[in-house]
């Protein structure tokens, strides 16, 4: 059986135009694969001890979330608005398209919270339900996850590289992470969650200061997590209301798994 999924995703903006750092985190709660609500964590420290408050709800409510990855690919110094990704699962319970959102930077997680002025993209290729997304500011990456863990990732330099399945270039791990282990990345680094408690529930976050770093599994940093969440939580970069606009005056990142 599949774990229910709470999705938390990472808030980030920039406090200078050449560093961005996490500012707010917000975790969405989900029951019976429908997503309601989210609650506010101001650091990556203090959602793994839950320390957070306040809830935005989802209108209308994202369903089928457990099978659902959402990601973005905001970048700093960009000057075209970003987007936000959510996956969709065909009745093979493959994903099959993915829809994208114009991500305002007055609130990054607008249309997607509300479902609104979506674009449909089909995928050329129907992709196992596990395989989870995310962008570092550079590139598109699909994980790739069989039934028993994350080997191995498929880095692709644009969004239509992604959808097409071309001009991907396969990168394995060096060792296989836990099947429940999530990948999420902003501004060239890359987080893991850590599964390793009573389980298979998140126990830390490894932070990676490069896709390099990640390859050559290289852990610059490691938020423990005292709450111990649930394997199939799911996580995104996105900046903080104003932090777009902010970096655009300079010239400007699902749900699935197993209990």
């Amino acid at each position: 059986m599949r774990s229910t999924l709470a999705l938390t995703v990472v808030a980030l903006c920039a406090p200078s135009v050449a560093n961005a750092a996490i500012t707010a985190i917000y975790r969405t709660n989900v029951n019976n694969d429908v997503s309601g609500s989210y609650g506010t964590y101001t650091s990556l420290q203090n959602l793994g001890n839950n320390l957070g408050a306040g809830n935005t709800n989802f209108s209308p409510n994202l369903s089928s979330m457990r099978h659902t990855y959402i990601f973005g690919d905001f970048v700093q110094n960009q000057t075209a608005d970003p987007f936000i990704y959510r996956t969709v699962l065909n009745g093979n319970n493959q994903i099959s398209q993915i829809i994208r959102y114009a991500a305002p930077a007055s609130d990054p997680m607008a249309n997607l919270r509300t479902n609104t002025g979506g674009q449909v993209f089909n995928l050329s290729f129907a992709w196992n339900w596990e395989d989870d997304f995310f962008h570092d500011g550079t590139a598109f990456y699909r994980n790739f996850s069989s039934s028993t863990s994350n080997s191995g990732v498929t880095r692709y330099a644009t969004f239509m590289d992604l959808v097409n399945n071309t001009n991907g270039t396969f990168y394995n791990y060096g060792m296989n992470y836990s099947f429940n282990d999530r990948f999420f990345g902003f501004e060239g680094k890359i987080y893991r969650t850590n599964t390793g408690g009573p389980g298979g529930s998140v126990d830390g976050f490894a932070v990676y200061n490069s896709f390099q770093d990640l390859l050559n599994r290289n852990v610059a940093q490691t938020i423990n997590s005292s709450t111990n969440y649930l394997a199939g939580d799911l996580y995104i970069a996105v900046p903080a209301p104003g932090a777009i606009a902010l970096l655009g005056l300079a010239g400007l990142v699902g749900a699935r798994r197993r209990g």
